[in-house]
């Protein structure tokens, strides 16, 4: 079975912002010059020219380029999500992203504008027209600083800045017991650690560890073991150590003490310990 994707509300959020330009941008050019008879939109494929009846289409590198740096920045935190640096890549890119956009607005006064004169494109080659115009931006361009802005807070709190719900590991490790049981949860955790383990029914083993639930018909055997068992009960956790020493402990420290005595166990040379595949 293949891992489940798990993707932060923040980079959610950033997700949804970048989809929801390049949706808009399809019905709401970024860019608009309107006049009578008379157009140019600044499209996701280039410059859109109208007069009259008659319509152009200037294809442009620099808005496809645009949309490119776009998608990239989206991707990136959602396929590289083991570094923080990938965060930093993704602000690159919008800004790149952002940079293509206001080349597109300079070429468009260097080329389709001159000096109060609008260019026209034809078949047989382009000449100016002076019409009374009006310019201006409209909801893509917009959304764009709202994207570089979630963005920015994304680099700067590694995509850690909504409070709401942000469960600690331990809370994470009582939640999943609740739900999974003892060596269901463990399990799970040991192989996001990467820690090598074998299981049996109610029974867990790391070398010379061994993590067990209660069981009437193991209790002699865990009294004899020939390393370290923790012992997992409804209210509390047995600690039985190498020298056959007993401690009894709440369940909070009893996971505390089984995570810290498995990764002790880890092979760290071959093994890197994190918490989750996350924005470290």
């Amino acid at each position: 079975m293949g891992k489940e994707l798990k993707i932060r509300p923040e980079i959610a959020i950033y997700l949804s912002i970048v989809l929801l330009i390049l949706f808009t941008w399809v019905f709401y050019p970024i860019w608009n010059l309107k006049s009578i008879n008379y157009a140019q939109f600044i499209t996701p494929l280039g410059f859109k020219v109208y007069f009259f009846k008659n319509s152009f289409l200037l294809i442009s590198p620099l808005t496809i380029t645009a949309i490119v740096f776009m998608i990239i920045s989206a991707i990136i935190p959602i396929i590289w999500r083991s570094s923080r640096y990938s965060l930093y890549a993704s602000s690159f890119s919008l800004f790149l992203s952002f940079i293509m956009i206001i080349n597109s607005l300079i070429f468009q006064q260097r080329y389709l504008f001159f000096h109060g004169y609008s260019a026209i494109p034809t078949v047989t080659g382009t000449f100016y027209i002076l019409f009374p115009y009006k310019t201006y931006f409209s909801i893509p361009f917009y959304l764009i600083f709202v994207a570089i802005a979630i963005s920015t807070l994304n680099s700067v709190k590694r995509a850690r800045w909504i409070p709401y719900n942000r469960l600690t590991l331990l809370e994470k490790i009582n939640s999943d017991i609740n739900n999974k049981g003892i060596i269901t949860t463990f399990s799970e955790w040991f192989e996001k650690f990467g820690i090598s383990y074998a299981s049996e029914s109610n029974l867990l083993k790391t070398k010379d560890l061994v993590l067990s639930t209660e069981d009437k018909k193991r209790n002699l055997s865990v009294f004899f073991p020939s390393g370290e068992t923790i012992v997992f009960g409804k209210k509390y956790v047995l600690y039985i150590t190498k020298e056959g020493e007993t401690k009894y402990l709440n369940i909070n420290d009893g996971i505390k003490l089984a995570i810290a005595k498995a990764i002790e166990r880890a092979d760290v040379e071959k093994t890197q310990i994190k918490e989750e595949k996350t924005y470290l």
